[in-house]
């Protein structure tokens, strides 16, 4: 198994597994808060400016173990489980992009953030790069410091993904040989404890609801790049079989200044399978916050 890997096999888009190597490592304590009546878990590590990290469709918050510790050295870092995953209320609604733009903000609003870095992974990368269009004209959000863009969603795709939501083992396997590069630790037993995590997690429903909300295109964000006018990093695994490079490299392009950084041998998820490459990027380019 790669070292990176110890840290467990966290899923990006469809999957929550609780990572099975890193219990010895320790975690945060899980803190909830109140937002729009809704339970809403979540982690508040470390001092300094503001890191949100923002996990993608079908993971918890577990998803960032592997760098939490590393980031909060330097900044307070806030994981959330975002609404309908992980350990948070999952109310029965048509989620959207925007639902979750708006439960982020009143979720910092009630945490008294004044400005925040965002750091979004798939799902959370479109959510993170949402909010960030959307300062330019919505006065009530919390300012954005740094924008991080990890193999981001919200761009329109040529080809279609795998079923997101699988119900088998054979759909499961299949999930994590498009999120992975290497999958040499994938056997058996593996594969059926990550389904029986993603069984008990429940929120199939949520994955289901984003997925087929027929207002999704709209909150594309192919023709809202230019709003986003804060600095931004956008990060990709160079073998991302969901979200091609490509789509990183439209992401560099459509946003003034941004700057693309891609990891070779390496899927959806480098934050786990290029940990210590990632996290140079990433600390490199937040330098400490402004207030440093």
């Amino acid at each position: 198994m790669r070292k990176e890997l110890k840290y467990g096999f966290a899923l990006l888009l469809a999957i929550l597994v609780v990572p099975v190597c890193s219990q010895a490592q320790g975690q945060p304590t899980d803190k909830t808060i109140t937002v729009f009546g809704q339970s809403i878990q979540y982690w508040d590590v470390g001092s300094g400016p503001v890191v949100v990290l923002l996990h993608g469709l079908g993971e918890p918050k577990e998803d960032w173990r592997a760098v939490t510790e590393t980031l909060a050295q330097t900044y307070r870092v806030l994981v959330p489980d975002q609404i309908g995953f992980g350990r948070s209320d999952k109310p029965l609604i048509d989620y959207s992009i925007q639902t979750y733009v708006d439960f982020l903000n009143e979720f910092l609003r009630q945490m008294k953030v004044e400005k925040a870095s965002l750091v979004g992974e798939s799902l959370g990368g479109w959510i993170a790069g949402l909010y960030a269009a959307e300062i330019s004209s919505g006065e009530h959000l919390i300012p954005v410091e740094k924008l991080v863009l990890v193999d981001a969603a919200g761009l329109k795709q040529d080809k279609p993904i795998p079923d997101l939501n699988p119900s088998s083992l054979a759909g499961m396997r299949a999930v994590l040989e498009a999120v992975y590069y290497d999958t040499s630790w994938l056997s058996e037993d593996v594969l059926r404890k990550i389904f029986t995590d993603k069984l008990a997690a429940k929120d199939g429903y949520t994955v289901r609801s984003i997925l087929s909300n027929p207002g999704l295109g709209a909150e594309r964000l192919d023709g809202r790049l230019a709003n986003v006018k804060v600095p931004t990093l956008v990060v990709w695994g160079k073998q991302d079989k969901l979200l091609p490079i490509s789509s990183g490299e439209r992401y560099a392009a459509g946003i003034t200044g941004a700057k693309l950084v891609s990891f070779d041998k390496c899927g959806h998820v480098p934050a786990v399978e290029k940990t210590a490459e990632f996290l140079a990027a990433v600390t490199a380019f937040l330098g400490g916050g402004a207030g440093h």
